[in-house]
């Protein structure tokens, strides 16, 4: 089946129709996984009353004084409760009397020197702040309070919260297991090395956490047809293949002749884009397969334009709507962009130093080959329209 011309977004929903999240689990929670459920502090932040400040615990003063000290409170120490007329030395975070209504003093709003030193006898407060300087339990966040919600991102804030608040194992959805597959006879015969298989495993370790497994595969459909079913058998088979190569109109392409006769719901055609027009996909027993074109820029930007949401999706993220919905930034272009006849994804430079600028990479227009032009690219525009310097654009940071 083929439907030439298809419009990007069209494409982009045609991919994401066959993705669904990963199953969940019940694991420690670790950055770079994603949530499965709304969760609630099962501790409560802060977990006692304590001093926001080095100090002194006193009980309540209505003006400046002398007061005897009674003690130590460092941090992690059991609480004291000064009685009238004396003073406790309270570090920042040492544990307070819970509801104890006093004040902590400041040690530079006294005549004791900041820093470590012997426990004085006494102190004479300059100021009494207008504050207590007591931070309450669960101030911040209470007990039972929610934290976040299902499907959300754990990254180091998120982690550090998780944590703090008492979560230390929650329902999470599990790593996605991809295969990447690279094809070609003459990847396996020496006469080309396999760059697109460790470019793609890179693009998506960089976009989320996943178990990658990488192979090459000649233009023997048998073999093809043998790696399918081998990613896809069992409990821990592959959620994901991905493929380059072979997705045209030749008499060798491999990709295409396989899943068109064996694959589930197979579609092979040609996407309005320039490069990567030729695209894929399919179900291997019910396993999606997303088909990339081959040549090396092709493939990198239809992984940014289509790979990089679906493995989001599938990691249990919010689906996005469409294929351009992600961050962008609006920037200024810094020199010409090549002239589009048919939507162009174009890697620029993304320059940020006050204002924001991109631009093309130097030389001439980028073909589809011309993997060395991806060197110090940050971003791609989708360029529909003729774009001079000057003039402004979107751009999506990868």
């Amino acid at each position: 089946m083929t439907m030439p011309g298809t419009s990007i977004e069209d494409y982009f929903s045609r991919l994401h129709t066959l993705i669904r999240p990963v199953s969940t689990e019940q694991s420690s929670v670790h950055a770079g996984r994603v949530l499965a459920q709304t969760v609630t502090a099962r501790r409560a932040i802060p977990p006692q009353d304590n001093s926001a400040m080095d100090g002194f615990l006193t009980p309540p003063l209505d003006k400046p004084c002398t007061l005897k000290v009674v003690g130590d409170v460092p941090a992690g120490a059991a609480p004291r409760t000064p009685e009238p007329g004396t003073a406790v030395r309270i570090m920042t975070g040492g544990a307070i009397p819970e509801g104890f209504d006093g004040l902590v003093i400041p040690v530079e709003d006294t005549d004791i020197s900041p820093g470590p030193g012997p426990l004085p006898e006494t102190i004479t407060i300059h100021r009494v702040p207008a504050r207590s300087h007591i931070r309450r339990r669960g101030s911040h966040i209470a007990c039972g309070e929610e934290i976040t919600q299902s499907s959300s991102f754990i990254d180091a804030p998120l982690l550090a919260t998780l944590l703090s608040s008492g979560i230390t194992s929650a329902e999470l959805y599990r790593v996605p297991r991809i295969t990447v597959i690279a094809t070609g006879e003459e990847l396996l015969n020496g006469q080309l090395p396999d760059s697109n298989g460790p470019m793609l495993e890179a693009i998506l370790h960089a976009t989320g956490t996943c178990d990658i497994t990488r192979l090459c595969c000649g233009d023997d459909p048998n073999e093809l047809r043998g790696i399918f079913e081998s990613a896809t058998q069992g409990a821990t088979g592959s959620d994901l293949i991905v493929t380059t190569g072979g997705v045209s109109a030749g008499a060798f392409d491999v990709v295409r002749d396989v899943l068109t006769e064996h694959g589930e719901r197979p579609w092979f055609g040609h996407v309005d884009q320039r490069p990567g027009a030729p695209q894929g996909h399919a179900l291997w027993n019910e396993v999606p397969v997303v088909c990339l074109p081959g040549n090396p820029v092709a493939a990198f930007v239809s992984a940014h334009l289509y790979l990089t949401p679906l493995l989001r999706t599938l990691a249990g993220l919010p689906r996005p709507q469409s294929a351009l919905d992600r961050p962008h930034l609006t920037a200024t272009a810094a020199a010409d962009f090549p002239t589009a006849s048919h939507p162009l994804i174009q890697p620029c430079h993304l320059i940020l130093d006050g204002t924001v600028t991109a631009a093309p990479p130097p030389g001439p227009r980028m073909r589809s080959h011309h993997v060395g032009a991806l060197l110090g690219t940050n971003a791609f525009a989708l360029i529909t329209d003729s774009l001079s310097a000057g003039d402004t654009l979107d751009v999506y940071p990868y």
